[in-house]
């Protein structure tokens, strides 16, 4: 069950990732304690499994994840998933379709452990209060990066389930993600059934072409830790 809604108390823990969130960014804690009141911050906490926004809500306002981990999630006409987007700490959520003439959700968001959530209302985001502060003004800015950021995510997300082969779908993920983590080395947000749902997969499938790409030297794992490797060359 979702806790009562808390108004204007954070934590330090909270608002060290509210500054660290690209919404706030540029932000300094006196102006985002000053802000979050003008903007109808409040706090709600999520059990894991538990929807925060249903497919098929009209929403207004945007989340912003304090803490845990959560999914953007859409499910087709016969019930299957596809996980669009996972959600850290520190990530916007809900902002297109607020920001839409049609608010109406196509898609879900489930919280994949506890978690908390800031939502803040988007009308007062984008409409400066009659003081016309100058930090709002950033956080406008920074709202339209954003959306610009999520379209790129979007297209991203294209070119890996566009792939000829699941094995090629695996490796443009794998390695955008090396890229966006700067290392060889990293995690991702996902087990094997996520990750399958996220590429549009059958789970046996993905952990067969998984197996084969460890085999090829390609790519080593233990669970969602993962390691780009380049394969030696066989003597001709």
């Amino acid at each position: 069950m979702n806790t009562t809604n808390i108004q204007n108390h954070w934590s330090p823990e909270e608002l060290a990732v509210m500054q660290k969130s690209k919404l706030f960014s540029n932000i300094s804690k006196p102006e985002l304690i000053t802000l979050l009141p003008c903007l109808n911050g409040q706090k709600k906490t999520y059990t894991k499994e538990e929807y925060i926004y249903w497919a098929g809500d009209t929403i207004t306002n945007v989340g912003l994840l304090l803490s845990g981990r959560a999914h953007i999630e859409r499910y087709d006409y016969w019930g299957s998933r596809h996980i669009v987007h996972a959600l850290q700490p520190g990530d916007l959520f809900g902002e297109s379709y607020a920001a839409s003439a049609d608010s109406t959700l196509n898609v879900c968001v489930q919280a994949d452990e506890d978690l908390t959530v800031l939502f803040l209302e988007l009308p007062k985001i984008l409409h400066m209060c009659r003081s016309a502060c100058p930090f709002h003004a950033r956080l406008i800015d920074n709202l339209v990066s954003l959306l610009a950021n999520r379209n790129v995510m979007l297209n991203e997300k294209l070119t890996y389930i566009t792939q000829h082969s699941l094995q090629d779908k695996i490796l443009a993920y794998l390695s955008a993600e090396s890229i966006r983590q700067h290392s060889a080395y990293f995690d991702i947000p996902f087990d094997r059934q996520q990750l399958a749902d996220y590429l549009n997969a059958d789970r046996s499938a993905l952990s067969s072409a998984l197996s084969k790409l460890k085999a090829k030297g390609i790519i080593d794992f233990q669970k969602n830790h993962f390691h780009l490797l380049i394969p030696a060359r066989r003597e001709s």
